[in-house]
């Protein structure tokens, strides 16, 4: 099945990209219990924040791209969780088309029926839940994201107490900040909130953060491929572990249960593991898909 990526904006053109592959087979078995309106699109609507490599992005926004070579391919996106929706697709016989939605937009547009799931390295709390229901497939903690050489010595959520520090808004993130303030006294933390995951990461490169927060996948690959190496280091130890969750509507039953069988068929045939292999993240491998939230 194929993955195509559309963005986001106020009555746009929201078809799949040009040139995007045209879904070749037939709907499985699994796949025509979907609701009606997916049968009839052989299409499934997927909000996401595409900017945070590698769990979604666009190519040519990943951190290396200004290492590689004059002539490479037209940006598309990949990542983790792009993978995962194409193994999903092959299991019911539709294509997942990814819409780039800023992060703090994503429950409140997924309510609106903008689109059908959210997948998009969501952590599935409980508070969240109240809103939304959600299918958990991979697990990960925070972590914190320095400069090559750590210049700040900072190691632990303490250690942010004074500096500067962004983080991606609407995100957990924003908690485990305000948890930390309670304990800085006169040293508070500068926390910058930010639209993009993206410019997370590059406000600490380019010297106007010292820090930044990211999920622990986010901030094992910038640390890797950024400047080939080069440019960042994460420090200290993974932060408060949690789920990530497919995003689904409450009342969209169907949809839900037919999810919870693809992603376990996924799980079971290996394809899931091949995905998380490929993206060097096998630490994250959560194989319950357990739902969170159901009403």
């Amino acid at each position: 099945m194929a993955v195509a990526a559309v963005g986001c904006g106020g009555g746009g053109d929201r078809r799949p990209a040009p040139g995007a592959p045209a879904v070749a087979e037939g709907l499985t078995d699994l796949g025509r219990r979907l609701p009606e309106r997916i049968r009839t699109a052989r299409e499934i609507r997927v909000g996401s924040d595409v900017s945070y490599a590698p769990v979604e992005f666009y190519d040519a926004f990943a951190p290396d791209v200004l290492d590689r070579p004059v002539g490479d391919p037209e940006p598309q996106v990949r990542g983790i969780d792009p993978d995962l929706a194409t193994e999903l697709g092959r299991k019911l016989g539709v294509r997942f088309t990814f819409v780039n939605t800023g992060f703090d937009q994503l429950i409140p547009s997924l309510r609106d029926g903008d689109f059908d799931l959210i997948i998009s390295s969501m952590t599935a709390t409980p508070e969240r839940a109240r809103e939304i229901s959600f299918l958990e497939y991979f697990q990960a903690g925070t972590s914190i994201l320095v400069p090559r050489g750590n210049p700040e010595r900072i190691g632990s959520m303490a250690d942010l107490c004074g500096n500067t520090v962004t983080l991606q808004s609407g995100t957990i993130h924003e908690e485990l900040v305000a948890d930390q303030q309670r304990d800085c006294a006169g040293r508070r933390i500068r926390a910058r909130p930010l639209a993009s995951g993206t410019q997370v990461v590059l406000e600490v490169k380019f010297g106007r953060a010292d820090a930044a927060l990211a999920d622990f996948p986010v901030a094992a690959y910038n640390a890797k491929v950024s400047g080939q190496g080069a440019d960042f280091q994460v420090v200290g130890e993974q932060i408060d572990p949690g789920p990530y969750g497919i995003g689904v509507r409450k009342d969209d039953n169907d949809l839900r249960q037919v999810l919870q069988e693809a992603l376990q068929a996924i799980i079971q045939d290996g394809s899931y593991d091949r995905v998380l292999t490929k993206w060097n993240v096998t630490d994250g491998s959560l194989k319950t898909a357990k739902v969170l939230g159901a009403p």
